[in-house]
């Protein structure tokens, strides 16, 4: 009979447990979050170079920046999709910090010193005054990969169409010849394909030059779409 009554008590406390545990829960949803305005940049490139005015490598490192709603002590670290640490941010470890905006940057290095393989990663924010982890869901992609570009009519065809091997931008360069040795236009292709605007360089013979660059900064090699004389 007592090990009955002990049997019941303990089912009954587990029970009781469950509910609170269950209603702390419940509570946490309701609860606003102390991180908020969350900003990321979504690609970046450590191996990236600058492609003229156009570029999209304004730098090698990740921009984010978040919202604390109360003051606290505070750690931060990048961690890879499957969870794993990579690398603990220094301007915040474990130090009290105000509430407002924090910003940071990643600069694609693991805590070795040794550059990150490309992939997905976030931020993990420690609250550590509230003893609450929070990994930030909005991704960071770091991509060391340069795009293909593929040119899809004849060279030397004035109609110039490609194909690319990921989202991003092709900027196409007419360089003067002959006379005109020295000069020069840049162009966007949209959709596949080129179209060339009224320039100083019109009605002159032109080599062309595209070259895509990818979300990440990352450029391919240059591909030549041969010579042609440029639209009056």
């Amino acid at each position: 009979m007592p090990s009955r009554r002990t049997g019941i008590a303990v089912i009954a406390v587990m029970l009781a447990a469950s509910g609170l545990a269950f209603l702390r829960a419940e509570q946490l949803k309701l609860e606003r979050s102390p991180v908020g305005g969350t900003r990321m940049q979504k690609y970046f490139s450590t191996t990236c170079a600058p492609v003229r005015r156009h570029t999209r490598c304004t730098s090698h490192s990740a921009r984010m920046s978040f919202r604390l709603r109360k003051p606290g002590r505070v750690a931060l670290a990048v961690v890879s999709a499957s969870g794993a640490e990579v690398e603990r941010l220094t301007p915040a470890a474990g130090k009290q910090m105000r509430k407002g905006r924090v910003t940071l940057r990643w600069d694609g290095r693991t805590d070795g010193g040794g550059r990150a393989p490309e992939g997905t990663y976030h931020l993990r924010v420690h609250l550590l005054t509230l003893g609450r982890t929070i990994t930030i869901p909005d991704p960071i992609e770091l991509d060391l990969t340069p795009p293909t570009l593929t040119l899809l009519s004849a060279p030397g065809a004035h109609a110039i169409r490609y194909r690319t091997s990921e989202p991003g931008i092709v900027l196409v360069r007419a360089a003067g010849t002959g006379s005109h040795a020295g000069h020069g236009a840049l162009f966007r292709g949209r959709d596949g394909r080129v179209g060339f605007r009224r320039t100083k360089l019109a009605g002159t013979e032109v080599t062309v030059t595209l070259v895509a660059v990818d979300r990440a900064g990352n450029r391919s090699a240059p591909l030549s779409a041969g010579s042609f004389r440029l639209p009056a």
